[in-house]
C-alpha cells in the first residue's frame, strides 16, 4: 500500500515540475525579443506611388515580444540579390514572361539602410524610408525593391520573417495597380455601315500623371494574363490635358485617328465625384478594319 502511494506521489511531482518546465518555457517564449520586418505571407509589401512625383514610402523594423526594450536596438538592412530570384521561381517557374524586376536604382534612394529603435519611444517599431520616382515604369510589371537584415545590435532576429520586397505600385488620380481599375462604357460602336449601342466594363490602367491606357473599342483583357502582343495590337492612350479636354492616341502600335469634335472629347466629375471620360475615335481592329467608337466612360467606384 506505502509502495503505491510513493509512486503516486512520485507522479504527481513528476506531472508538477513538467508543468512548470512547460510555464518557464512559455513565459521565455513571450517576453523573448525578436526583430524582423513586416511583411505579407510571401515576404512582399505594397505600396501606391503617384506618377509625376517623387514620393516616400517605408519598410517596418519591428521588435517582437510583450516588454519594451530597455535600450535602444540599431538594425542594419542590406540589399537582397537573391529574393526575386527565389520570387520568381516559386510562382511562375520557367515563364519567364511573367518574372518579377528588381527596380531601377535610378528610380528609388534609400539614404541610410540602418534603422534604430528607441528604448525611450512608446513604439516597438521604427521605419526604412525609401523615396520613389515611378515615372517611366510600366502598369504590366512588376517591381521590387528586395531587402533583409543583415544585423542587430541586440537581440536575435526571427529568420522567417528577416526579408521583404518592397513592391511599388503605380496609381494617378484616375486609376490604380492597387486593385485593377473599372470604368463602365456606354456608347455607340460603328463598324461599316453598321452602328450598335455598347456596354461594357473597361480595364483602366495609369502610365503617366495624366494618362490612362485602355483597350480600343469593346475589347476586354484580364491584367494577369494578357500578352504583350495584345497589348501592342489594341492598346491606347486618354491624355487628360490641362483644360481637360482628352487626346486619344496609340499605346504602341495600334492605328487609331481622334476624331475632332470639342463636345465629345473631355473629362469631367460627375455628381458622384467619379471622373468620366468622353471620347470620340476611330481605330483599326485586328483585321485591319476601321471601327469608329462614341463612348461615355464612367468610374467605378
Amino acid at each position: 500500500m506505502k509502495g503505491k502511494l510513493y509512486i503516486a506521489l512520485a507522479l504527481l511531482a513528476s506531472v508538477a515540475l513538467t508543468s512548470c518546465d512547460e510555464d518557464a518555457q512559455f513565459r521565455g517564449e513571450l517576453y523573448k525579443k525578436v526583430i524582423y520586418v513586416l511583411s505579407n505571407t510571401d515576404y512582399t509589401f505594397e505600396a501606391e506611388h503617384a506618377l509625376g512625383e517623387t514620393s516616400t514610402g517605408y519598410v517596418t523594423v519591428y521588435c517582437g515580444g510583450t516588454e519594451h526594450i530597455s535600450k535602444d536596438v540599431t538594425v542594419q538592412l542590406e540589399y537582397d540579390d537573391e529574393a526575386v530570384g527565389k520570387y520568381n521561381y516559386i510562382n511562375y517557374d520557367l515563364d519567364e514572361s511573367r518574372y518579377a524586376h528588381e527596380l531601377d536604382p535610378k528610380h528609388y534612394t534609400i539614404e541610410n539602410y540602418s534603422v534604430v529603435l528607441k528604448a525611450n519611444s512608446p513604439d516597438n517599431y521604427s521605419l526604412l524610408p525609401i523615396k520613389i520616382n515611378p515615372d517611366g515604369l510600366s502598369p504590366d510589371s512588376i517591381y521590387f525593391i528586395p531587402l533583409r537584415i543583415k544585423s542587430v545590435s541586440e537581440h536575435e532576429i526571427n529568420p522567417d520573417k528577416q526579408y521583404v520586397m518592397y513592391r511599388v505600385l503605380l496609381k494617378n488620380d484616375y486609376a490604380t495597380m492597387k486593385n485593377t481599375t473599372y470604368y463602365q462604357v456606354t456608347g455607340v460602336e460603328t463598324r461599316g455601315s453598321d452602328a450598335a449601342g455598347i456596354s461594357i466594363t473597361r480595364i483602366v490602367a495609369p502610365v503617366s500623371k495624366n494618362q490612362v491606357r485602355f483597350f480600343a473599342g469593346t475589347t476586354t483583357y484580364n491584367p494577369t494574363t494578357v500578352t504583350k502582343e495584345e497589348i501592342a495590337k489594341l492598346a491606347l492612350v486618354a491624355t487628360i490635358n490641362a483644360d481637360k479636354s482628352i487626346s486619344v492616341s496609340s499605346y504602341s502600335g495600334c492605328e487609331v485617328e481622334q476624331i475632332e469634335d470639342p463636345e465629345s472629347n473631355f473629362c469631367e466629375v460627375n455628381a458622384r465625384k467619379q471622373y468620366v471620360f468622353h471620347m470620340h475615335y476611330r481605330y483599326k481592329d485586328t483585321n485591319g478594319n476601321w471601327v469608329e467608337m462614341v463612348e461615355n466612360c464612367v468610374q467605378r467606384n
